[in-house]
């Protein structure tokens, strides 16, 4: 069973840092909120700043934390991390993950069709075209 802190690295890494890297991005805010109300937390808040703060998440994942804002506790839902993104070389990446590539793919195309009709009206088409 994974602890709490895997968990919030892994939700940060599949939510975050994966897609940013994807589209190239050199820096990454993340706000601990949104990572206490995606997984549903309650009353987490300080394990999820800690967990985005650990050298083990910037290490795991190929981020250098370079700035936070929020109340001087630093254990805030309102604390954000900014984060750099290293280049291939100096990322290591995730170890293991609990998922596997066919589950990671899940929802990757969820933008292509806005509408719930979308899909079957576009294999209509295809097969009236073929």
């Amino acid at each position: 069973m994974k602890s709490d802190a895997d968990q919030i690295r892994e939700y940060a890494w599949i939510r975050y840092i994966e897609p940013a890297r994807h589209r190239g991005e050199t820096e990454i805010r993340i706000k601990s909120g949104d990572i206490v109300k995606g997984l549903n937390l309650k009353n987490k808040t300080p394990n999820v700043c800690t967990a985005l703060r650990s050298k083990i998440f910037q290490t795991i994942y190929g981020v250098q934390l370079i700035g936070e804002q929020g109340p001087q506790s630093g254990m805030s839902t309102t604390v954000t991390f900014t984060y750099r993104v290293l280049n291939g070389a100096q990322a290591k990446g995730p170890k293991s993950t609990s998922k596997s590539a066919f589950d990671r793919l899940r929802g990757i195309g969820k933008s292509l069709f806005k509408d719930p009709g979308d899909w079957e009206h576009s294999i209509q088409s295809d097969r009236r075209n073929f």
